[in-house]
């Protein structure tokens, strides 16, 4: 069988030679029967992949294709993914940017904050010397107590926030807390100075006075000078502008304090105190009365007091003596200039212990009880003037009893 195959074989493909001649030279190669079919195999094969192939793309083209669209879509899709990614990239640094630009503005904005309410403080102390109190307070050290039965209740500023700064790690919240804090402080200084200020327009109201004309012609009487540089104004991060509301508290406070500084120190100034320092009563008071030697009606220009032969008489007020002397009727007498348009005069003195020129102070003996000049016994006379008028002495010792 085997034989009879390869003798087909060598029929269809007997052995071959191809002959060649150059330069006179015959070459000649032989092709056998072997050679033949193997190359026709692999012609045959080669034939039969280039058929698979062509049909394998002709009906798998499609496929491809469609495979290729996938992979373009993917292609879109990761570059549409990329481009997505790096926006939120550049979005979230520009948040990051702006939330830390709008912390260090909080921050800055805190500080400002801080620096208004110490320089605040500092004016505080530098016209009152010592901290807000529900009852005010002369610059001697006396109290100013209302001109009521009692205090009224102090006034809440308002609840005390939250401390969100000790449940949050947040830099922001903490800012944020403590900024709450000062605008709690600052409501409950505002409160106190306003009650400072209200106790004590109470107790002057009792004058009969015009306060606001008694303090305005001391300040205008006063040689001052100097820019003008707002409380609020601290020098501190400039560019930087609070909001109204906290600014116009600071400036409402700042006026408010400097009103109570004002009237305290009228209050520790004025003649507020009474002129005898021992127990004594009244003998006679202001205004139209009798006159003790012809019996005729007469204005009395000051109040009279008895007690004792050298009862020590006292200045009712800080001041200068301006007079230490004898004055016609009024016997030996002392006049004290208390500032603010206020005048004492003490009359009817058996000695005197002061000299023109002297500085005395509230309670001060400047002489003893007597009955010199025109008087009928032992008494004191006792006036305050005011801007070059008599007034009744009466007006400021009502409102001297609540200076303790």
């Amino acid at each position: 069988m085997k034989d009879a195959i390869w003798g087909t074989a060598q029929r269809w493909f007997p052995d071959r030679q191809i002959y060649h001649r150059s330069d006179g030279q015959v070459r000649y190669f032989a092709i056998s029967t072997g050679l033949q079919i193997s190359a026709l195999l692999s012609a045959a094969v080669l034939a039969c992949w280039l058929c698979f192939t062509t049909v394998s793309v002709a009906f798998h083209g499609a496929a491809l294709a469609e495979k290729d669209q996938e992979v373009d879509a993917m292609q879109r899709e990761a570059e549409r993914i990329v481009a997505e990614a790096r926006a939120n990239e550049v979005s979230a640094r520009a948040f990051v940017t702006s939330q830390m630009q709008t912390f260090d503005e909080t921050a800055v904005e805190f500080e400002v904050r801080h620096e208004r309410l110490r320089r605040l403080l500092d004016f505080v102390e530098r016209i009152s010397g010592d901290e807000i109190m529900p009852s005010p307070t002369g610059s001697d050290g006396s109290v100013l107590m209302a001109a009521t039965p009692a205090d009224p209740a102090p006034r809440e500023a308002r609840d005390i926030p939250v401390s969100v700064a000790a449940l949050s790690d947040s830099p922001e919240d903490q800012i944020n807390f403590l900024m709450s804090e000062q605008d709690v402080a600052l409501a409950r200084a505002e409160n106190a100075t306003e009650a400072q200020l209200e106790n004590l327009r109470a107790i002057l109201r009792l004058t009969d006075l015009d306060i606001e004309d008694v303090v305005a012609s001391e300040r205008d009487s006063e040689e001052q000078g100097g820019p003008f540089l707002p409380i609020s104004e601290s020098g501190f991060a400039p560019g930087i502008e609070l909001d109204g509301q906290f600014e116009g508290r600071i400036n409402r406070i700042a006026a408010r304090l400097m009103e109570v500084n004002e009237l305290e120190q009228f209050a520790a100034q004025g003649p507020f105190g009474p002129p005898i320092s021992v127990p004594h009563r009244r003998t006679s008071g202001f205004g139209l009365r009798r006159d003790p030697f012809n019996g005729r009606p007469t204005q009395h220009r000051g109040l009279d007091y008895g007690a004792y032969r050298r009862a020590p008489i006292v200045a009712t007020g800080p001041g200068e003596v301006i007079y230490a002397g004898w004055r016609g009727g009024y016997g030996r007498t002392v006049e004290i200039d208390h500032g603010y348009g206020f005048v004492t005069r003490y009359a009817h003195l058996h000695e005197i212990a002061v000299r023109r020129g002297d500085s005395v102070e509230r309670g001060q003996q400047i002489g003893g009880m007597g009955s010199t000049g025109r008087s009928t016994a032992t008494h004191l006379h006792y006036e305050i003037w005011y801007n070059g008028s008599a007034i009744d002495p009466d007006r400021l010792l009502r409102a001297g009893r609540y200076v303790q």
